[in-house]
Protein backbone atom coordinates (compact mmCIF):
# COMPACT_ATOMS: atom_id res chain seq x y z
CA UNK A 1 0.00 0.00 0.00
CA UNK A 2 2.96 2.32 0.65
CA UNK A 3 3.99 1.68 -2.94
CA UNK A 4 0.73 2.59 -4.26
CA UNK A 5 0.40 5.53 -2.39
CA UNK A 6 3.83 7.33 -2.74
CA UNK A 7 3.24 6.30 -6.83
CA UNK A 8 0.10 8.22 -6.82
CA UNK A 9 1.25 11.35 -4.37
CA UNK A 10 4.80 11.25 -7.17
CA UNK A 11 2.77 11.46 -10.32
CA UNK A 12 0.32 13.99 -9.03
CA UNK A 13 3.63 16.45 -8.58
CA UNK A 14 5.28 14.95 -11.77
CA UNK A 15 2.25 16.72 -13.79
CA UNK A 16 1.40 19.43 -12.37
CA UNK A 17 2.29 23.06 -13.80
CA UNK A 18 4.70 23.70 -11.17
CA UNK A 19 6.27 20.07 -11.07
CA UNK A 20 9.64 20.51 -9.48
CA UNK A 21 8.11 22.59 -6.82
CA UNK A 22 5.56 20.04 -6.10
CA UNK A 23 7.98 16.98 -5.86
CA UNK A 24 9.96 18.77 -3.51
CA UNK A 25 7.18 19.89 -1.38
CA UNK A 26 5.85 15.90 -1.14
CA UNK A 27 9.29 14.79 -0.24
CA UNK A 28 8.88 17.50 2.63
CA UNK A 29 5.70 16.66 3.63
CA UNK A 30 5.46 12.39 3.20
CA UNK A 31 9.21 12.08 4.04
CA UNK A 32 8.78 11.10 7.75
CA UNK A 33 6.01 8.85 6.60
CA UNK A 34 7.59 6.76 4.23
CA UNK A 35 11.28 6.40 5.19
CA UNK A 36 11.64 3.22 7.06
CA UNK A 37 13.57 0.16 6.79
CA UNK A 38 11.91 -0.98 4.02
CA UNK A 39 11.54 2.14 2.07
CA UNK A 40 13.23 5.60 0.96
CA UNK A 41 12.06 8.70 0.14
CA UNK A 42 13.54 11.83 -0.91
CA UNK A 43 15.12 14.03 -3.45
CA UNK A 44 16.99 13.14 -6.67
CA UNK A 45 19.78 15.09 -8.13
CA UNK A 46 21.68 14.39 -10.99
CA UNK A 47 24.15 16.44 -13.73
CA UNK A 48 23.93 14.87 -16.88
CA UNK A 49 25.69 14.89 -19.94
CA UNK A 50 23.47 14.40 -23.38
CA UNK A 51 23.94 13.76 -27.18
CA UNK A 52 21.55 12.59 -30.08
CA UNK A 53 23.05 10.06 -32.39
CA UNK A 54 23.65 10.53 -36.22
CA UNK A 55 23.48 14.10 -36.05
CA UNK A 56 26.95 15.13 -37.40
CA UNK A 57 29.44 16.72 -35.40
CA UNK A 58 27.40 17.10 -32.10
CA UNK A 59 28.76 17.01 -28.96
CA UNK A 60 27.20 16.09 -25.53
CA UNK A 61 25.63 19.15 -23.76
CA UNK A 62 25.51 19.38 -19.85
CA UNK A 63 22.74 19.54 -17.69
CA UNK A 64 21.08 19.61 -14.32
CA UNK A 65 18.10 17.64 -13.41
CA UNK A 66 16.17 17.16 -10.06
CA UNK A 67 13.20 14.92 -8.82
CA UNK A 68 11.92 12.70 -6.23
CA UNK A 69 12.69 9.32 -5.99
CA UNK A 70 11.25 5.97 -3.88
CA UNK A 71 13.11 2.87 -3.08
CA UNK A 72 11.83 -0.38 -1.88
CA UNK A 73 14.02 -3.00 -0.27
CA UNK A 74 13.23 -6.87 -1.82
CA UNK A 75 15.86 -8.11 0.63
CA UNK A 76 19.76 -8.05 1.82
CA UNK A 77 20.50 -7.72 -2.33
CA UNK A 78 17.62 -6.70 -4.39
CA UNK A 79 16.08 -3.53 -4.32
CA UNK A 80 13.46 -1.53 -6.31
CA UNK A 81 13.86 2.50 -7.65
CA UNK A 82 12.09 4.66 -9.32
CA UNK A 83 12.81 8.01 -9.99
CA UNK A 84 10.40 10.81 -11.14
CA UNK A 85 12.28 13.63 -12.36
CA UNK A 86 9.99 16.95 -13.14
CA UNK A 87 12.90 19.12 -14.18
CA UNK A 88 14.90 17.13 -16.81
CA UNK A 89 17.11 18.23 -20.14
CA UNK A 90 18.24 16.88 -22.69
CA UNK A 91 19.58 17.42 -26.41
CA UNK A 92 23.04 17.58 -27.81
CA UNK A 93 25.27 20.84 -28.72
CA UNK A 94 27.70 21.56 -31.64
CA UNK A 95 25.05 20.96 -34.48
CA UNK A 96 25.65 22.38 -37.39
CA UNK A 97 23.04 25.13 -38.34
CA UNK A 98 20.34 24.55 -41.00
CA UNK A 99 18.82 27.09 -43.12
CA UNK A 100 16.01 29.58 -41.69
CA UNK A 101 14.02 30.30 -44.49
CA UNK A 102 15.17 34.01 -44.31
CA UNK A 103 17.95 35.30 -46.20
CA UNK A 104 19.00 37.78 -43.72
CA UNK A 105 19.24 35.02 -40.80
CA UNK A 106 20.80 32.62 -42.87
CA UNK A 107 24.00 35.02 -43.82
CA UNK A 108 24.35 35.81 -39.99
CA UNK A 109 24.21 32.08 -38.56
CA UNK A 110 25.33 30.14 -41.81
CA UNK A 111 28.67 28.03 -40.49
CA UNK A 112 28.06 28.13 -37.00
CA UNK A 113 26.31 25.63 -34.60
CA UNK A 114 23.47 25.36 -32.65
CA UNK A 115 22.75 24.15 -29.04
CA UNK A 116 19.41 22.14 -28.57
CA UNK A 117 17.23 21.81 -25.74
CA UNK A 118 14.40 19.30 -24.83
CA UNK A 119 12.64 19.36 -21.94
CA UNK A 120 10.72 16.22 -20.44
CA UNK A 121 9.34 14.42 -17.56
CA UNK A 122 10.38 11.13 -17.10
CA UNK A 123 10.17 8.17 -15.44
CA UNK A 124 13.51 5.48 -14.91
CA UNK A 125 12.13 2.28 -13.10
CA UNK A 126 15.52 0.12 -11.85
CA UNK A 127 16.24 -2.91 -10.28
CA UNK A 128 19.38 -2.84 -7.94
CA UNK A 129 21.51 -6.03 -6.43
CA UNK A 130 23.39 -4.39 -4.29
CA UNK A 131 26.40 -6.43 -2.12
CA UNK A 132 27.30 -6.33 1.95
CA UNK A 133 29.42 -3.13 1.46
CA UNK A 134 26.77 -0.82 -0.55
CA UNK A 135 27.84 -1.29 -3.68
CA UNK A 136 25.28 -2.06 -6.09
CA UNK A 137 24.29 -2.31 -10.17
CA UNK A 138 20.78 -1.69 -11.59
CA UNK A 139 19.13 -1.80 -14.61
CA UNK A 140 15.92 -0.68 -16.08
CA UNK A 141 13.79 1.02 -18.46
CA UNK A 142 13.30 4.90 -18.57
CA UNK A 143 9.65 6.68 -19.84
CA UNK A 144 9.92 10.10 -20.57
CA UNK A 145 7.05 12.80 -21.92
CA UNK A 146 8.08 15.71 -23.84
CA UNK A 147 6.60 18.90 -22.46
CA UNK A 148 5.99 22.22 -24.32
CA UNK A 149 9.73 23.04 -24.20
CA UNK A 150 11.75 21.86 -27.03
CA UNK A 151 14.34 24.76 -28.69
CA UNK A 152 16.89 24.96 -31.05
CA UNK A 153 19.60 27.93 -30.10
CA UNK A 154 21.64 29.89 -32.60
CA UNK A 155 24.49 31.87 -31.58
CA UNK A 156 26.87 33.85 -33.83
CA UNK A 157 29.37 37.04 -33.05
CA UNK A 158 28.82 40.09 -35.39
CA UNK A 159 30.89 43.62 -35.77
CA UNK A 160 27.98 44.85 -33.30
CA UNK A 161 27.66 42.18 -30.54
CA UNK A 162 26.56 38.94 -30.03
CA UNK A 163 23.38 37.69 -31.94
CA UNK A 164 20.94 34.80 -30.24
CA UNK A 165 18.28 33.44 -31.90
CA UNK A 166 15.97 30.68 -30.02
CA UNK A 167 13.97 28.50 -32.55
CA UNK A 168 11.01 26.09 -31.19
CA UNK A 169 11.00 22.96 -32.38
CA UNK A 170 8.72 21.14 -30.06
CA UNK A 171 5.91 20.26 -33.26
CA UNK A 172 9.25 18.48 -34.44
CA UNK A 173 10.13 16.13 -31.63
CA UNK A 174 8.11 13.24 -30.88
CA UNK A 175 6.17 13.36 -27.62
CA UNK A 176 7.44 10.52 -25.94
CA UNK A 177 11.00 8.63 -25.48
CA UNK A 178 11.85 5.60 -23.88
CA UNK A 179 15.22 4.70 -22.96
CA UNK A 180 16.95 1.75 -20.96
CA UNK A 181 19.22 2.21 -17.82
CA UNK A 182 22.08 0.93 -16.70
CA UNK A 183 24.70 1.97 -13.89
CA UNK A 184 27.10 1.25 -10.93
CA UNK A 185 26.25 3.09 -7.17
CA UNK A 186 26.97 2.74 -3.73
CA UNK A 187 25.30 4.16 -0.70
CA UNK A 188 27.41 5.99 1.34
CA UNK A 189 27.74 7.71 4.90
CA UNK A 190 27.69 6.67 8.07
CA UNK A 191 24.17 4.95 8.02
CA UNK A 192 24.77 3.75 4.16
CA UNK A 193 21.48 5.71 3.04
CA UNK A 194 22.24 8.25 0.56
CA UNK A 195 22.95 6.62 -3.18
CA UNK A 196 25.35 8.10 -5.33
CA UNK A 197 25.78 6.43 -8.46
CA UNK A 198 26.75 6.80 -12.07
CA UNK A 199 24.18 5.75 -14.85
CA UNK A 200 23.90 5.19 -19.13
CA UNK A 201 20.95 5.78 -20.56
CA UNK A 202 20.54 4.84 -23.98
CA UNK A 203 17.38 5.71 -26.39
CA UNK A 204 15.32 3.08 -28.00
CA UNK A 205 13.27 5.19 -30.07
CA UNK A 206 14.07 8.38 -32.45
CA UNK A 207 13.56 11.31 -31.07
CA UNK A 208 13.00 14.31 -33.69
CA UNK A 209 10.34 13.69 -36.09
CA UNK A 210 11.32 14.83 -39.87
CA UNK A 211 15.37 13.11 -39.09
CA UNK A 212 16.00 10.19 -40.85
CA UNK A 213 16.12 6.64 -38.67
CA UNK A 214 18.75 6.69 -35.95
CA UNK A 215 18.49 9.81 -33.94
CA UNK A 216 18.21 8.62 -30.12
CA UNK A 217 19.16 10.09 -26.79
CA UNK A 218 22.27 8.73 -24.93
CA UNK A 219 23.01 10.22 -21.44
CA UNK A 220 25.68 9.77 -19.05
CA UNK A 221 24.88 10.86 -15.42
CA UNK A 222 26.06 11.47 -12.01
CA UNK A 223 23.42 11.35 -9.49
CA UNK A 224 22.84 11.18 -5.62
CA UNK A 225 19.39 10.16 -4.08
CA UNK A 226 18.93 11.80 -0.58
CA UNK A 227 16.05 10.66 1.78
CA UNK A 228 14.42 13.45 3.74
CA UNK A 229 13.43 12.72 7.14
CA UNK A 230 14.97 9.40 7.70
CA UNK A 231 17.82 10.61 10.05
CA UNK A 232 14.62 12.37 12.30
CA UNK A 233 13.30 8.64 12.18
CA UNK A 234 16.30 7.20 13.69
CA UNK A 235 16.95 4.23 11.09
CA UNK A 236 20.26 3.21 9.60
Amino acid sequence: MKFIRIVAFAAIGLFTHSSVQAQVLLSLIFGDKLNNEENAFGIHLDYSFNNISNLPESNYQGSFNLGIFFSHRVNDHWEMNLDLLGKYVRGAKGIPAYPLLDPSLDSKFTGTTINRKINYVSAPITIRYKNKKGIFLEAGPQFALRTKKAFDYFETDLPDGELNLKVDIKDQVKQFDISYVIGLGMYIGKDKINALGIRYYGGLIDVMKNLESGNKHSQFAIYTNIPIGRAKAGLK
